[in-house]
C-alpha cells in the first residue's frame, strides 16, 4: 500500500498514514527567559480543552507502559501531577466509550513514555558568575502515547501514535516555587500539544468508530 504523508499546520508536525494506522510526531521547543514570580501561585495542569470524543467501543482501557526511573537525570516522578498522571487524566476526560455495534471492541490508550530529564548547563565563573543569572538547567520532556481500536479478537483495526517533545530552561537563582511552576508548565505544554494532535487526528482517521 502506498504511504501518504500529510503536513499539518504545527511545529514540525508530520503524519504518516499506512494501512489502517497513523503515526504522528510533533515537536515544540520553548524556554523560560525569566524565573516565575514566587509571589504567584504555581500553575496547575490545565483541564483538557475542546470536545470529548465519543467512541463506538465497549470500554476504554488506559495502560501505563512507562516505568519512571525515579533517579537522576529524570525528575518526572517529582512533578505534581506527573506527566503520566496528566496524560491519563486527559484520556479519561476526552475519550468516552459509547458502546460498540460489534461487542468486545475496545479503545486502548497506551502511555509509552512520559519523561522529564534535567540537564545541568555550564554557568560562568568569576565576577560574571556573581552578577549574572544565566540559565543553569535544561528540562526536556517527552510524551509518547498510542490510541488503538481493537476488536473482540484482539485485532488492531486502527491506531494513532503521538510523540510530543517540549523543553524549558531554568535560571541559576530560581526559587523552589519557580522550579515547580516551570515543571508544571512543561507538563501542561506536553499534554496540551498531545491533545491538539489527537483532536486533529481522531476525526480524520477514526470516522467509522466515532459518534456524535
Amino acid at each position: 500500500m502506498r504511504d501518504t504523508v500529510i503536513a499539518l499546520q504545527s511545529t514540525r508536525r508530520h503524519v504518516l498514514v499506512q494501512g489502517g494506522s497513523l503515526l504522528l510526531a510533533a515537536t515544540a521547543l520553548g524556554s523560560l527567559a525569566g524565573c516565575a514570580d514566587p509571589a504567584k501561585p504555581a500553575p496547575v495542569v490545565a483541564a483538557p480543552a475542546g470536545q470529548s470524543w465519543l467512541l463506538l467501543v465497549d470500554r476504554l482501557e488506559v495502560e501505563v507502559a512507562y516505568i519512571a526511573p525515579k533517579a537522576a537525570p529524570n525528575i518526572d516522578h517529582a512533578v505534581t501531577p506527573t506527566p503520566t498522571q496528566a496524560a491519563e487524566t486527559w484520556a479519561r476526560q476526552k475519550l468516552v466509550a459509547r458502546g460498540a455495534p460489534a461487542p468486545g471492541t475496545v479503545a486502548r490508550f497506551i502511555i509509552r513514555r512520559a519523561s522529564i530529564v534535567e540537564t545541568p548547563l555550564a554557568t560562568p565563573g568569576g565576577l560574571r558568575g556573581l552578577i549574572a543569572d544565566d540559565a543553569a538547567f535544561r528540562y526536556e520532556g517527552v510524551l509518547d502515547v498510542d490510541l488503538e481500536i481493537r476488536s473482540a479478537t484482539g485485532f488492531r483495526d486502527r491506531q494513532i501514535s503521538v510523540r510530543q517533545d517540549a523543553s524549558r530552561t531554568l535560571k541559576e537563582r530560581a526559587t523552589f516555587d519557580a522550579r515547580s511552576a516551570l515543571w508544571t508548565e512543561l507538563t501542561n505544554d506536553l499534554v496540551q500539544q498531545m491533545g491538539r494532535s489527537f483532536d486533529q487526528a481522531i476525526p480524520a482517521n477514526f470516522g467509522p468508530v466515532l459518534t456524535y
